[in-house]
């Protein structure tokens, strides 16, 4: 079982860097040694704080100075909307690091990422931890639905990330879906097959998920769920598990977030 920590932490900062998009970083030595790509911690807005009630899952978005973890988050509801106004000293009560983590590929199989939206902020961890132990440029395709939400263009080329971006009403980068890239690319004749490593909307995923069968490929998931705590009691966050009589239902915030696709009942997701 992994190692769960609960800790009161300062904020260092707190800055919107896309529209309804923000970077929050706090510095936590135990918490940062613990974390893994793929992994989860759960926030509440601290002990003065009760509207929202519950704590909220917020993927760990990356590592900065080996101590100082950072979260990527949309303002979406009444509990990012308060978390937007926090400022660098506010303290927050964090939980974590929760959940299991991405699979690292083997040195010599190639990686290949897809991210829809806020999907990039778990893959922008493992992006940069694969960075500092293999050397050769990684294949990303990142969508967002248009450019005023487009976030990490150059943060991910200096990850040594071989970029392709599209926007689904073209007004940057390649007009339509994310998938799209990645149909065209399975579809060339490609000398080694890659891992599949994806992250975003549901019926993305589904997407991914069924060309890697398709193609015969690896593939990791990172799934959502509604989350109130974070361990497995609530059972707020089942998904229907594919081929499993022992095990009918997997936990996103427990079994996950992270899963092979091929665990995943896609039909009735």
């Amino acid at each position: 079982m992994n190692k769960t920590l609960e800790e009161v932490v300062s904020i260092e900062f707190n800055r919107q860097i896309g529209i309804d998009t923000c970077l929050m970083g706090f510095r936590s030595t135990s918490l940062a040694s613990l974390a893994k790509p793929g992994q989860f911690l759960m926030i509440h807005l601290g002990r003065e704080t009760k509207d929202p009630l519950l704590r909220r899952p917020f993927s760990i978005h990356g590592i900065k100075d080996k101590n100082k973890l950072m979260i990527l988050y949309r303002i979406i509801g009444k509990g990012t909307s308060l978390l937007s106004t926090f400022k660098e000293g506010d303290p927050i009560s964090v939980i974590g690091p929760l959940g299991n983590g991405f699979n690292l590929p083997r040195p010599n199989e190639r990686t290949l990422f897809v991210a829809g939206g806020m999907g990039i902020a778990p893959l922008f961890f493992l992006t940069q931890v694969l960075n500092e132990v293999q050397k050769h440029k990684f294949k990303m395709f990142l969508g967002f639905p248009t450019s005023q939400e487009v976030v990490l263009l150059d943060q991910l080329k200096d990850l040594n990330v071989d970029l392709s971006l599209t926007t689904e009403d073209g007004s940057l980068g390649i007009k339509g879906l994310v998938t799209d890239l990645l149909d065209q690319y399975l579809g060339q004749r490609l000398t080694k097959r890659p891992v599949i490593y994806a992250c975003g909307p549901t019926p993305m995923l589904k997407k991914i998920a069924q060309k890697s069968f398709t193609f015969n490929l690896k593939c990791y998931v990172s799934l959502e769920g509604s989350m109130a705590c974070g361990l497995g009691i609530c059972q707020g966050c089942a998904v229907k598990a594919a081929n499993s009589k022992d095990k009918p239902y997997y936990y996103v915030c427990q079994d996950g977030p992270v899963f092979p696709a091929e665990m995943i009942d896609w039909e009735v997701m």
